[in-house]
């Protein structure tokens, strides 16, 4: 055997191995595809959605929100019962303080016994920062008073309509 005849036994050896190598990759590539579209490998195919909503509706007639300016913003109960009517909040009176209260800080979200997991799970969470306030009212009906740095709660202008992967 010559010395050209060995060099291209080689190479044709080469290429089979190459070729060979090159198959397995393919049909490997193609096998941890196949086992991760299946879930086998690296979670499941389909994962359950996850939702978690950026504000909580209001329950719908469970009770009322009657909004009081309390500081000297011209029009800042009517911005922020506009606010709270676009969230589903059901509205009571909206005017100035009937305390005649002028407050400095935030506000104060007032409440009686029966009102008070509905204000501060509904009304607290979107007014951070106001006082809460029991003050012996009976029934279940809120109200918000709004003081000197209450913070703009913007309108909703999403549509109430659930998401898709909720």
């Amino acid at each position: 055997m010559t010395g050209l005849e060995r060099a291209r036994q080689r190479r044709r050896h080469r290429s089979i191995a190459v070729l060979i190598i090159a198959i397995a990759m393919v049909f490997g590539g193609f096998g941890l595809s196949l086992a991760y579209w299946e879930g086998w490998v690296g979670g499941s195919a389909s994962p359950e959605p996850t939702c978690t909503p950026t504000t909580s509706t209001p329950p719908q007639g469970r009770f009322t929100v009657n909004v009081y300016n309390s500081s000297d913003q011209s029009g800042a109960a009517g911005d922020l019962s506009k606010a709270l009517e676009s969230r589903g909040f059901d509205l009571g009176v909206v005017g100035n303080d009937p305390y005649k209260k002028k407050l400095s800080n935030v506000g104060e979200i007032r409440f009686g016994p029966e009102g008070e997991k509905l204000a501060k799970t509904h009304l607290a969470t979107l007014i951070p920062g106001a006082k809460l306030m029991p003050d012996g009212r009976t029934g279940t009906s809120v109200d918000v008073a709004i003081g000197e740095e209450m913070p703009t709660v913007e309108v909703n202008s999403e549509t109430a309509s659930p998401d898709d992967g909720c």
